[in-house]
């Protein structure tokens, strides 16, 4: 009898996303009736506001349910371009610009669009779960690098060879909400010009942060030309499950990268890019009260986390995460506090060795459940080592 076929390398040897597999971790245990507080998930958990919704729904009756333009239509192009000039100072062409289903897929066009068989991609740590995965379906290879207070020059330099075809850098980053500075991206700009690689710039959590300017990578002059810029509706506007996010590319570059959205999603639904567009006429009246319940919500929380022994809780810059340093195992003391008062959070390890010795807390839940949440915890505190190890929730 012949064997079973097998499935191929690039999806059978993938690890689970975490940050998804503890998501599915919680619904099962609330739905067994234990009361979970999630402080893991990066859903900022905003209603998406009605007039978006409306704006969909009215495409809808208007007949916006075939197929469109694969780059997207010309009206929400016209903003993102719009949007640039405004954030970033950056001047792009509305055929620079490739509407895609989310964040991530913007992030797999890119990769597709420069990566060929074991070509490198050096990929910051801790950061998105999601970084070294794409890059191994794309046939590559992810070198990780260690990025949790700044990015070491001469690190990179190390780290850069041949093979290197691209560096991702995520700004504000996830899992730390750290802002990358304008010096650290033009130190890195300078070696993408002397080696000739380019730059995947993520700035998914642009749009929260709490003060001053946002340093990006095409702002910078003559960088525009090697940068590819990922960016999402899902943060900023309680998109997630939309859907929708963009590719900003290099003068030229979107039609090659167009064809690979022709031959795998051919576009994104034109009702959800009415709602988009929708989204972003309204950015000025409902974005900074997000921001600014976010932000709040990150003091408090600090504030609390800072008077358990064994936590030490930097305020962040942006986002709605906080990445404290605790003394101990951080997979153990997620696992403690999930089992002992059903809190749920994320161990800085899942986002890379770098990350190891800190916990990463999402404050996208409500008020009173964030309250309700760091009392269990203040009461847990940091566990024992003599304690026994536990077994968490299951997946």
């Amino acid at each position: 009898m012949l064997s079973a076929p097998q499935l191929s390398a690039r999806v059978s040897s993938l690890k689970p996303s975490a940050t998804v597999e503890l998501t599915e971790r919680v619904r099962v245990a609330r739905a067994s009736g234990r009361k979970i507080l999630g402080l893991s998930s990066g859903d900022p958990n905003i209603d998406t506001d009605p007039r978006i919704i409306e704006a969909a729904t009215r495409a809808m009756h208007d007949g916006d349910t075939h197929y469109g333009p694969s780059a997207g239509s010309l009206a929400l192009r016209d903003a993102i371009v719009e949007r640039e000039s405004r954030l970033s100072g950056a001047t792009y062409d509305p055929a620079d610009i490739i509407v895609t289903p989310g964040g991530k897929f913007a992030l797999m066009a890119a990769l597709m669009a420069m990566v060929d068989a074991d070509d490198e991609v050096i990929v910051p740590v801790p950061g998105w779960v999601s970084y070294g995965p794409c890059v191994r379906m794309c046939g590559g290879r992810p070198v990780p690098l260690a990025m949790l207070d700044t990015i070491d020059v001469e690190a990179l330099a190390r780290a850069i060879t041949p093979r290197t075809k691209a560096i991702i850098l995520n700004s504000p980053v996830n899992p730390t909400a750290r802002v990358l500075p304008e010096a650290e991206l033009r130190q890195v700009a300078e070696l993408a010009r002397k080696h000739g690689f380019w730059i995947i710039f993520d700035q998914v959590y642009r749009d929260l942060i709490h003060d001053g300017t946002f340093p990006s990578m095409q702002g910078i002059e003559g960088m525009r030309e090697r940068t590819f810029v990922v960016d999402s509706m899902s943060k900023t506007f309680g998109m997630t499950g939309w859907r929708l996010g963009y590719l900003a590319l290099p003068p030229g570059a979107s039609k090659a990268v167009v064809k690979f959205i022709q031959h795998s999603i051919y576009c994104v639904p034109g009702f959800i890019q009415a709602a988009g567009l929708e989204a972003l006429r309204l950015y000025d009246q409902i974005v900074p009260g997000y921001r600014a319940t976010f932000e709040a919500r990150q003091k408090r929380t600090a504030a609390r986390l800072n008077g358990i022994e064994g936590i030490s809780c930097p305020l962040p810059e942006a986002t709605f995460y906080l990445f404290p340093a605790i003394a101990g195992d951080d997979i153990e003391i997620a696992r403690h506090w999930l089992d002992t008062v059903d809190v749920a959070v994320l161990p800085g390890s899942s986002f890379g060795e770098a990350g190891a010795g800190h916990l990463r807390l999402s404050v996208t839940c409500s008020d009173a459940d964030l309250d309700e949440a760091l009392a269990r915890i203040e009461q847990a505190g940091l566990p024992s080592k003599n304690q026994p190890k536990t077994i968490g929730v299951q997946r």
